[in-house]
């Protein structure tokens, strides 16, 4: 007879148990995922993930009922699948990104995309440049990685190539640098195609690889893109999304790396899980399949997106002129201000703003040093927020604004 065993209810820490590497790391930001104020509706103007509106919902579950129609396609969607990722979806993205189907690798966004490709690159002690302001999590990425942030300054027309030059002239020696070249997060900066040029010029003369994340590309409001870099450089890995155009929901992006880091980036890959998940990759390979479809759903985003935009800017220049100084943008999903009175001004703002039943985004969390810089900063995501509620948290936020006066 098996003696009845009673589970103590108890809780118990164990933190001893815990890596030091692990309890060593920075602890991820919440910045996307405010805690609500009690009893208060609240219109968060901080996630950049795309419109409902612009999502084809119809279209998805139109395919999601085409492969479960029959067993063989309905079963090949719930079977295991290739480590690299469904060899039709990697057809496709390589045909539109123009190089060949052996450099693509499916992965769970844009993110995975990001770790996997430093997790390749990087030993411990390697220095990685980046965006400053980052989007934060990659931070973090090259924390796990044992690697070290080196800051370059974006400006109105993104990563400083000027100041990374100068600083690998003065002995800098990096193994990669990270960038989003178009509609950057957060400044919404755009790399002129120049520097994107003089970028590689460098990376073959230092002997670094750009890691170039650009999952905004394609919402240009005006519909005309910056040139990018090479597809088929061996200096530049391409991390992509279907994030932004067909939901974040699909855990779906790619990587478009260079020959010779193919094989271990998918080496990599096998270490933490066997592939994305199968039934996401049919239905966006299905919706792919029609080759006139997908413009027309990214024509049908930028609209939604240059809209929001609009009514974002004219809100807040109408409400305080002077309060907040930005750079319309020409295009993606945010507006980064800095507020006039510096850091207490910004603080007490956000402050405000909450009281009044909105959330923004500190500029502090996209510090790449996480060392309090951007402090006097806000960014405005208007990308996800139904048009209703938009109107309804600018109207709070020029509240806020007219109160800081």
């Amino acid at each position: 007879m098996i003696a009845a065993v009673t589970l103590s209810t108890k809780t118990t820490s164990y933190p001893h148990l815990v890596s030091r590497r692990v309890a060593g790391w920075s602890t991820a930001a919440t910045y996307a995922v405010p805690v609500n104020q009690v009893g208060l509706d609240i219109v968060r103007l901080v996630s950049g993930a795309p419109a409902v509106e612009a999502l084809p919902l119809a279209e998805i579950k139109a395919a999601t009922d085409r492969i479960f129609s029959s067993p063989s396609t309905g079963g090949a969607a719930l079977a295991y699948g290739n480590s690299s990722g469904e060899p039709r979806l990697r057809e496709i993205i390589a045909a539109n990104d123009g190089v060949d189907v052996d450099r693509i690798l499916v992965t769970n966004g844009a993110l995975h995309g990001t770790a996997l490709a430093i997790t390749a690159l990087l030993d411990p002690g390697d220095v990685v440049a980046v965006d400053d302001p980052v989007f934060p999590d990659t931070v973090r990425i090259v924390e796990s990685a044992g690697g070290v942030i080196e800051p370059i300054p974006v400006g109105r027309n993104g990563i400083d190539v000027d100041i990374l030059a100068e600083r690998l002239v003065n002995g800098l020696r990096i193994k990669a640098i990270y960038t989003v070249p178009d509609y950057q997060n957060p400044s919404g900066a755009v790399l002129p195609y120049a520097d994107r040029l003089r970028l590689i010029e460098l990376a073959d003369r230092y002997d670094f690889v750009i890691l170039s994340d650009n999952p905004y590309k394609e919402y240009a409001f005006d519909g005309v893109r910056e040139p990018d870099f090479p597809a088929d450089s061996e200096r530049v890995v391409v991390i992509n999304t279907f994030t932004k155009t067909l939901g974040p929901g699909f855990r779906l992006g790619w990587l478009n790396l260079p020959t010779w880091l193919a094989a271990d980036v998918v080496n990599v890959r096998r270490r933490s899980d066997f592939h994305s998940a199968a039934l996401s990759q049919a239905i966006v390979t299905s919706l792919l399949s029609d080759s006139e479809w997908f413009p027309d759903l990214l024509r049908r985003g930028r609209a939604i997106y240059q809209r929001r935009a609009a009514l974002t800017v004219a809100a807040l220049q109408e409400v305080a002129p002077g309060a907040l100084d930005f750079v319309v943008p020409s295009g993606g999903f945010f507006v980064w201000a800095s507020v006039a009175g510096g850091p207490a001004a910004a603080a007490r703002l956000s402050r405000l703003a909450l009281d009044e039943g909105v959330v923004v985004s500190a500029g502090a969390n996209y510090a790449a040093a996480q060392d309090g810089s951007f402090s006097d900063r806000i960014r405005l995501a208007y990308s996800a927020v139904g048009s209703a509620d938009l109107g309804a948290g600018l109207e709070r936020f020029g509240r806020a604004l007219s109160k800081l006066k």
